[in-house]
């Protein structure tokens, strides 16, 4: 402070360097006041900084910037701004002072990347304890260099310059040559560091998505320090003694295969220990291990539910998705800022987060939303309700279908296999069409037990991991009820009918309507949670089905004319229709109530509870023990089935500090900045 209220020169280029050095927009308002627009929080945090620090962007015309420092204005002027790549990690600008017509170069970047640029008398020393002392409390570091050019070696290189840009072949390559000519032998000028906070509820979400048997990996390019200090301050990682962080790090190949085999041996150590143990990893020994040592961090990798990948560029956080995957895991990532876009569209599922950082991953995500601690929302509320959902429509679909078919099959057989249809061509239509589709699709309203008890035990999540309503054995369980209903339709209508001089258009309504029965109180059967727009929609379609039919029987040419008169006024027919009726759905009823009673499941249990109103104290020991069923199962069943289910799936996440950011949102939305 005592140099700033001096006007030290070197706290005058340090200042000068945040308020012009980025892309920031200045915007003055009516009354005077000054806001600025950025890509990134990180710049707009800088030129904050440094305009409380009385060091002022005022405008930006073109190329030109009008800057007040302490109380003076100056002109720049930008003549070339060299961009920041995730592999260069820095960015710099050459200005041109309107007084003194000094040309200067003006770099920022992460402290890897500056400290190699820098002249060999630089202290920096100094600065990098700084910036580890800064990392440990959990702070964005950002270090800030420049140099004074002359006209010459400025005009030779913006020759070149020119040419790389305007080069078809190699554009990327030359341009990141032309800027490693001029960023060299540059003056440190020092750190900044910004605090970033937690945003309300991640600890929350993220212990709750654990207990939901999600797995979590951390791609960022922040610091190690910084990276494992937010991963404590958010609940990612548990301190001592609850967890455990082994770290895998090392220069060389060979350094890196002994801290792997450290690591593999420290966690077969830990394995008889109730601890959660996760493993950090920065990039260049990530790079080395998949490189020399992939089947060590293969297992590695698959043996922790929690990983930290800390300096990733965006192409390797792409390449961390597609590893998990290539190993039977299904993923999904989530970032908010330009650098998770790749991420994001190489997971199964892109989760984007619309905020500051813009929406660049939003608009490259499957699903948007405003903050972090929507996805526990998201995954238990409603992902587990649209795969319910989906299941039984899936299922339910194949069994409306199968079960009109297979009544004809049966009917070929009476025919004599003559081809002959028993239902005409307007039965069927409306069939699929109307009687059967309009049921289920007021089924986007059920829900077995309701979005408070989801939260209270996350666990239930394991159900909808381990594919257990959709799969091979439920769609057999769906197929053999189609062939029962299909068999008990056709056999008990032909036998009634069989002494009736009844033509093929009454036995075909006959059997139309005890699929139509049947599939009403299947319907009824399998939804979970009543509404008035589920019950208008299932008995309501019921009703539909006769009123339809009553209107065609009027038609004459209709080839259904005064049929459903007839069939209904017939006692016979009715009968017909409730012994189809309870043939059909006394046996389901039958197990349904035995394994509600005898062999009830967690979500049973759940069930139950809600229904007597009783505190969930009273069975959570029971539900506790049907959770942990599930997961000896899966850990017994096949090696490859273990990976398909999600229990042990990771959720892949751009960690805090993904874009190697000293302020603003993080790539999760985790972090807000603190102006």
């Amino acid at each position: 402070m005592h140099g700033l209220a001096d006007k030290s020169p070197d706290i005058v280029k340090f200042l000068t360097v945040m308020a012009i050095c980025n892309t920031v927009v200045p915007i003055c308002s009516a009354n005077g006041a000054i806001s600025y627009k950025a890509q990134s929080q990180d710049e707009e945090a800088l030129v904050n900084a440094a305009a409380r620090l009385h060091v002022v962007l005022l405008s930006k015309r073109g190329n030109v910037l009008e800057v007040k420092i302490f109380g003076s204005i100056q002109e720049y002027e930008v003549l070339d701004v060299l961009e920041f790549t995730s592999d260069r990690k820095r960015m710099s600008i050459v200005t041109r002072e309107s007084g003194t017509r000094k040309l200067m170069l003006l770099s920022k970047g992460a402290d890897e990347a500056i400290f190699p640029v820098l002249c060999s008398d630089q202290p920096t020393r100094v600065v990098a304890d700084a910036v580890e002392f800064f990392s440990k409390l959990g702070l964005r570091t950002m270090c800030l260099a420049w140099k004074e050019l002359n006209e010459d070696e400025y005009l030779n290189w913006s020759i070149k310059c020119k040419d790389a840009s305007s080069s078809v072949i190699e554009r990327e390559w030359k341009m990141a040559e032309c800027c490693q000519l001029m960023e060299t032998n540059l003056e440190l000028l020092g750190v900044t560091a910004i605090e970033d906070k937690l945003q309300e509820g991640v600890p929350d979400t993220i212990e709750t998505l654990r207990k939901a048997g999600i797995n979590f990996w951390m791609l960022t390019g922040d610091k190690h320090t910084t990276a494992v200090q937010i991963a404590l301050s958010c609940n990612f990682v548990l301190p001592e003694p609850a967890g455990q962080l082994l770290h895998v790090q090392g220069s060389t190949p060979e350094e890196i295969a002994i801290s792997l085999e450290r690591v593999l041996c420290t966690m077969h150590t830990l394995s008889t220990e109730a601890k959660d143990v996760a493993f950090v990893i920065d990039g260049w020994a990530l790079e080395m291990a998949l490189k020399h040592n992939y089947e060590a961090f293969t297992k590695l990798a698959t043996s922790c539910r929690t990983a930290i990948c800390c300096r990733v560029t965006p192409s390797q956080k792409a390449q961390m998705v597609e590893l998990v995957k290539s190993w039977k895991f299904r993923t999904l990532a989530i970032g908010d800022g330009g650098n998770d876009v790749r991420m994001i569209q190489e997971a199964h599922v892109g989760v984007g987060i619309s905020g500051r950082e813009g929406l660049q991953a939003a608009r490259a995500s499957d699903f948007s939303i405003g903050k972090f601690r929507f996805l526990k929302r998201l995954i238990l509320i409603h992902g587990r309700y649209s795969y319910n959902r989906t299941s039984f429509l899936a299922q339910y679909s194949i069994y409306k279908s199968l079960l009109i078919c297979l009544i004809q099959i049966l009917f070929s057989f009476v025919s004599g296999i003559s081809g002959t249809s028993l239902f005409n061509t307007f039965s069927l239509m409306s069939y699929n069409v109307l009687y059967t589709s309009v049921p289920v699709m007021v089924n986007i309203l059920d829900k077995d037990i309701s979005e408070s008890t989801v939260l209270q035990h996350p666990q239930i999540l394991s159900y909808c991991q381990a594919e257990r309503l959709l799969n091979p054995s439920t769609f057999a369980g769906w197929f053999g009820r189609s062939f029962l209903h299909a068999t008990i339709v056709f056999l008990v209508t032909i036998h009634v009918y069989a002494n009736e001089k009844s033509e093929v258009e009454e036995l075909s309504i006959v059997a139309l309507s005890g699929c139509i029965w049947l599939q009403a109180f299947v319907v009824a059967v399998e939804t979970n949670s009543f509404t008035v727009l589920q019950q208008l929609a299932i008995w309501g379609n019921l009703v539909a089905f006769y009123v339809v039919n009553f209107i065609v029987s009027m038609v004459p040419w209709g080839g259904m004319y005064t049929i459903m008169f007839r069939i209904c006024g017939q006692p016979c027919y009715w009968l017909t229709l409730l012994l189809i009726t309870l043939l059909g759905m006394g046996p389901l009823l039958a197990l349904k109530c035995f394994l509600f009673i005898y062999q009830p499941s967690a979500i049973n249990i759940l069930q139950q509870l809600e229904h007597s109103c009783l505190t969930t104290n009273s069975k959570f020991s029971s539900i506790e023990s049907h959770l942990n069923k599930i997961d000896k199962d899966l850990e017994n069943s096949n090696p490859a089935e273990a990976n398909a289910g999600s229990v042990y799936e990771p959720l892949l996440g751009s960690s805090p500090s993904s874009s190697g950011r000293v302020s603003g949102l993080s790539s999760v939305n985790i972090l807000q900045s603190n102006p």
